[in-house]
């Protein structure tokens, strides 16, 4: 019976070493589009961090100009304020995106800057310095705007 208990006390401390799940921000980076749009139909992990830069699926897939992903993300609820450690939001992201204007991405792309403004957040994006400045006097997102 002792020998069980500690097998089980093992396994016990195994699992809690493992790494936090994070299986949206895998799905987007490993570009599994379909997977990105089975788990935000169930609303899993749409504001996910990742705990090395505080990102959100949504920042690194405008990050690896993946728009339709991004579209998915906003479409399913995921947050359109979200900035990571550094104040890089994906809005900012739609104006340096280095896609190939003209694309099917690139219409992607536009479509998600209609729907963030649709959503009430102003173009052109303010900068990261402003993006963290405003943060920390409790000003993100602009007061009167849906989180």
């Amino acid at each position: 019976m002792l020998r069980r208990m500690q097998k089980k006390e093992h396994t016990v401390s195994q699992d809690s070493d493992k790494e936090p799940s994070l299986p949206m921000i895998g799905a987007v980076m490993h570009s599994d589009t379909d997977q990105v749009r089975r788990l935000a139909a169930k609303g899993i992990g749409l504001n996910e961090r990742a705990p090395e830069d505080q990102s959100t699926p949504m920042i690194n897939a405008a990050q690896t100009d993946q728009w339709p992903v991004v579209e998915i993300l906003i479409d399913h609820g995921a947050d359109i304020w979200a900035h990571d450690e550094f104040g890089i939001t994906t809005a900012q992201r739609t104006v340096t995106s280095r896609i190939l204007r003209g694309s099917p991405e690139d219409a992607a792309r536009v479509r998600v800057i209609e729907k963030l403004k649709a959503r009430g957040y102003p173009f052109p994006p303010s900068g990261r310095d402003e993006v963290l400045a405003l943060d920390a006097a409790g000003k993100w997102p602009p007061p009167g705007v849906k989180r």
